[in-house]
């Protein structure tokens, strides 16, 4: 009993001080690293309770026998020597003996051990999100001596995260369902979910442009992770030929699908008679479009939230072979998810990619339809003036700061107002 007890007053003791800025620092600590076992009724160790004997005579008990090995220094309480300590502090220069006898790996070799995982897995990985995430977690554990919140502090935890993170990355644009990904990580269909689900779709939200409302879902398509294999959708006078055989989609007015298995097995063709490509963010929005106002001349696609590398290969296939003379447009949600999809169809596809009904005047029209937005949403927003790509939009942006609002795309579905 006695060597338990020690050996949680020990960890205690540790705890105290790894969270200390002498840890942190590297620095001898000036002030004692200190516990009050008896302090008025409090303790910092809630195992000593003096109103039961037996506990208070097992923890006197170990507390001398630690100071007996110069592990720490202890006082007992005024009046009550050899009844009842009252504080305890330890002897940082037995620090490597502490932490033998408490039976822990120091922290700071923990941190050294991560640090040099983190430097590994930055040799590693090549998409850029990944380089910078290692290189940013890295940065964080050594400078602060801590470890970061986005890196479990169990090995085992971590190698978890490390697989899933090693997979993405060589998944080369492919799409994998999440079972079947978790499949190729762990062997297990469902492990994946179970233990390292959660704390990837937590650091994708920080490295990936989504809006706070983003589904995980489309979070973990970014990466080529569905729930179920990826139908492309479009309207308009395209073809696929395979082989000898030719599958006209024109003639489905009311739009068409295709998978990615597909696409990468023919040759996609778009007739010379289309003068304009129109990518439309929400489905609503893309079944009312294609109902009711495509013209003959456009070939109308389905965005849908953030896309898979599988979509942006199907985005890549339209790039190529757009007619000569043609122009593409995207519309999307007036808010921070909507300009972020168009600077990284710009970046990603195509940079003359125009907005479509995405200025202020929309803002206006729809005014008593615009959703406020919190000031943390305004410095999200405020962010994207710096991105190039959005010069031309500017002035919307600015309006939805100065105004803290924002215009959801379905919003335009309601007739405006004279």
């Amino acid at each position: 009993m006695s060597d338990k007890i020690q050996k949680n007053i020990l960890w205690a003791l540790l705890d105290k001080y790894e969270r200390s800025s002498f840890f942190r620092d590297e620095k001898q600590p000036t002030r004692r690293i200190l516990l009050k076992l008896y302090d008025g009724g409090k303790s910092d160790f809630p195992y000593y309770d003096i109103e039961k004997s037996e506990r208070r005579i097992s923890v006197n008990r170990a507390v001398v026998e630690l100071a007996e090995l110069d592990l720490l220094s202890f006082e007992w309480m005024k009046g009550e020597r050899d009844h009842i300590i009252a504080k305890v502090w330890l002897n940082t220069d037995r620090l490597e003996f502490a932490y033998e006898i408490a039976e822990r790996k120091s922290k700071s070799d923990v941190v050294d051990e991560i640090c040099l995982e983190l430097l590994d897995m930055h040799e590693q990985v090549s998409a850029p999100w990944l380089k910078t995430f290692f290189h940013d977690a890295y940065t964080e554990v050594s400078k602060r001596r801590s470890i970061a919140s986005s890196i479990p502090a169990d090995k085992e935890e971590r190698n978890n995260l490390f697989k899933v993170f090693s997979a993405i990355d060589n998944m080369n644009n492919i799409e994998l369902t999440e079972r079947v990904f978790s499949l190729l990580c762990f062997g297990d269909s469902k492990k994946f979910e179970r233990v390292a689900r959660s704390r990837t779709i937590s650091i994708l939200r920080k490295y990936f442009e989504c809006d706070d409302d983003t589904r995980d879902e489309d979070i973990l398509r970014q990466v080529g992770i569905v729930k179920y294999p990826e139908q492309f959708e479009f309207c308009g006078k395209v073809s696929l030929v395979i082989k000898t055989e030719v599958v006209d989609f024109a003639y489905l007015r009311f739009g068409s699908s295709i998978s990615i298995s597909d696409l990468v097995r023919g040759d996609l063709v778009i007739s010379p008679y289309v003068k304009r490509i129109l990518t439309i963010e929400n489905r609503a929005n893309y079944i009312e479009y294609i109902q009711k106002n495509k013209a003959d001349d456009e070939l109308v696609l389905y965005h849908a939230g953030q896309y898979s590398p599988s979509k942006k290969l199907f985005f890549l296939a339209i790039k190529e072979r757009m007619p000569e003379g043609s122009i593409w447009e995207h519309w999307g949600d007036i808010d921070y998810g909507g300009f972020t999809m168009l600077a990284r169809l710009r970046r990603e596809v195509l940079n003359e990619i125009k907005p479509f009904r995405m200025d202020t005047s929309e803002l206006v029209n729809y005014k008593h339809l615009t959703a406020s937005i919190t000031m943390q949403y305004a410095e999200k927003l405020r962010s994207l003036i710096t991105k190039q790509e959005l010069q031309d939009c500017y002035d919307c942006i600015n309006y939805l700061i100065e105004n803290k609002v924002r215009l959801e795309q379905e919003s335009m579905l309601v007739e405006s107002a004279d």
